[in-house]
Parts: C-alpha cells; sequence; structure tokens
C-alpha cells in the first residue's frame, strides 16, 4: 500500500512539473498595456513598466496583489481622472509588464519600489491611489517620501479584526517552500488559467460585466508571463500581508478610505482607521464589491475629486 502512494505520489509530480515547463515554455502574448505613453524605470532589482497620461497633479494608481494583477486593473479610473491629474499607472514589481526578480517578496521590497519611481520618475509631490494591499504599502511610502506625497487614497484597504496588528501566519515559510515544488508550479498554472480567473471574478466583482471572458483571458495571460510565480507564491503564502494604520497614524499627508458596500468582512474596520487617524475621511461607495474602482470607476473618481478639492494643495483642480 506504501509503495503504491508513492508511485501515484511521483506520478502526479511528474505530470505536473511536466505540465508547468510546458506552459512556462510557452507563455501567451500579455494583455494591453493602460492607455498612456509606455515607459520604464530602471530600478536595481527589477524594470518597473509604467504608462502616462493626462495633465495636471502627478496621480500614481497602483494596482491590487493577486493572481493576473497589473496596472490594466486601474484603467478605468485612470480615465476618469485624466483630466484633472498626470497619470501614472504601474505594474508593481513581479506583475503585468514589469521585472520579475526570482526571490522571495515581502513588503519591504514595494515600499523600496513605490519610494524610488517617486523619487526619481516623478520627482513632484505625488498623490498615492492604491488599492488592498497597495493601499498599505502606499500609506507606508507615503511616510518615507515625507513632502513628495501630496496625499494617500486607500481603496479596498486591509481590514483588521480588532484593534491590534494585522499579522502575518505562523505557517508561511512552510507554505512557500510547499508553492516552490512542482506541485506548487502546476496550482500556479491551474489557478491561473481562465476558467478558475472568470469564476473569481464572478465572486469580486458586484455585477457580472458582459465582457467577463475578455477580463478573465487578460487575468490569464498577465499570471503565465515568465517568472509570474514568484511573487504569487510570496502572496499566497502571506508573506505580503501588511496593517497599514501604524504608518497611517503618522502620515502627514491627507488620506481619503473609499471602502466596498459588499466586500467589508469586517463592519467596524472604518471605526479602526478612525482611531488612528482621527481627520482621516472615509467614504462606503454603493453598489461595489472587492475593488470598488472597478465596479464604480466614476463614483471612486468623484469622491477623489471632491475629497482632493477640499483637502489637496492649494490651487488643487
Amino acid at each position: 500500500m506504501g509503495r503504491g502512494r508513492k508511485a501515484v505520489g511521483g506520478i502526479f509530480a511528474a505530470a505536473a512539473a511536466a505540465t508547468a515547463r510546458a506552459a512556462v515554455a510557452r507563455p501567451p502574448e500579455p494583455p494591453p498595456a493602460p492607455p498612456g505613453r509606455p515607459d520604464r524605470y530602471g530600478w536595481r532589482h527589477a524594470e518597473i513598466f509604467h504608462t502616462i497620461r493626462g495633465d495636471g497633479a502627478p496621480a500614481l494608481l497602483l494596482h491590487d496583489l493577486y493572481t493576473g494583477a497589473s496596472g490594466l486593473e486601474m484603467a478605468p479610473l485612470g480615465d476618469q481622472l485624466a483630466e484633472e491629474f498626470t497619470i501614472y499607472t504601474a505594474d508593481l514589481p513581479g506583475f503585468g509588464r514589469s521585472g520579475r526578480p526570482s526571490m522571495r517578496y515581502g513588503p519591504d521590497l514595494f515600499f523600496d519600489a513605490i519610494v524610488e519611481f517617486v523619487r526619481h520618475v516623478i520627482e513632484r509631490p505625488t498623490l498615492l491611489i492604491g488599492c488592498g494591499l497597495s493601499a498599505a504599502y502606499a500609506t507606508e511610502a507615503a511616510v518615507r517620501l515625507r513632502n513628495l506625497v501630496s496625499g494617500v487614497v486607500m481603496l479596498a484597504p486591509p481590514e483588521a479584526e480588532g484593534p491590534g496588528l494585522l499579522e502575518a501566519p505562523t505557517w508561511r515559510p512552510l507554505v512557500y517552500q510547499g508553492l516552490r515544488s512542482p506541485l506548487g508550479a502546476a496550482y500556479h498554472w491551474w489557478h491561473a488559467s481562465p476558467t478558475w480567473r472568470k469564476t473569481s471574478l464572478r465572486r469580486l466583482l458586484a455585477v457580472e460585466p458582459a465582457d467577463l471572458e475578455t477580463r478573465a483571458e487578460q487575468l490569464s495571460r498577465s499570471a503565465r508571463q515568465p517568472g509570474g510565480r514568484w511573487a504569487l507564491w510570496s502572496l499566497w503564502s502571506g508573506d505580503l500581508a501588511w496593517d497599514p494604520r501604524p504608518a497611517l497614524a503618522r502620515l502627514g499627508a491627507p488620506a481619503l478610505v473609499l471602502w466596498s458596500s459588499k466586500a467589508q468582512t469586517n463592519p467596524l474596520a472604518p471605526e479602526h482607521y478612525h482611531a488612528v487617524r482621527p481627520d482621516i475621511a472615509q467614504q462606503v461607495v454603493p453598489g461595489t464589491a472587492r475593488w470598488p474602482h472597478i465596479d464604480a470607476p466614476e463614483l471612486v473618481a468623484t469622491e477623489i475629486k471632491c475629497w482632493w478639492a477640499a483637502e489637496g494643495p492649494a490651487g488643487a483642480p
């Protein structure tokens, strides 16, 4: 019995490894880039792909972190803001068209990427707009950038279960090593399939879009780019978890939090943010799920513009 199980396990592992190798050898074309003039910043760990469009105060749009993520996620919101801001839409390291260093990722990698991008590419006080984990990273980067940040917008940021800090799970090293095995590689390619991406979108969007098939295919193509597994292994194992509230308490720039109306796992999350930053502006965007800027880009843009007119630098549009 023991030998039989080992043989079956060995055959399955070998088949999984062969499937993963075949997928790596034939990567698909990446999905379209976000609108704007494309450019690359030669950051020391990896090139950071980004596009630039619009005219006005600079705003850096940062996508959430998940399978197939890229700056394309932020394109609808950028469309709404480009008339009043110079929009920089970046692919974070390990995602989209940006470089993928073969290393274990941690939050510091993303803090540093955002800080260096603002300092060396934008070179002006910048409005940072992030979603999910990138909202947490943007807040920490804003504290480090000081006068080079004009404000921070957090879209559906991480939700704490209570006043205590969010903590990464203790089992993450074991999970990370498992994901680096042939079985983990096979899981990645299955998880990146158009079928699974479509299922995920149905669960995370408030209303199923008419172009669901296209969106799922784009996410799949992005996730299956060479080297795309490293960041996702770190994400799935919990290495990229980060609580933005300590940085929010130290942040000198104005901040806005926009919560989704249907995806909140903890209704008290706004109170926990208010506790560390009593002057923070917070709104719930009606009719939205995991990503309010995808479900309702016009409503989100309106909230940002109104807040910016009231709280942004003097002379802001």
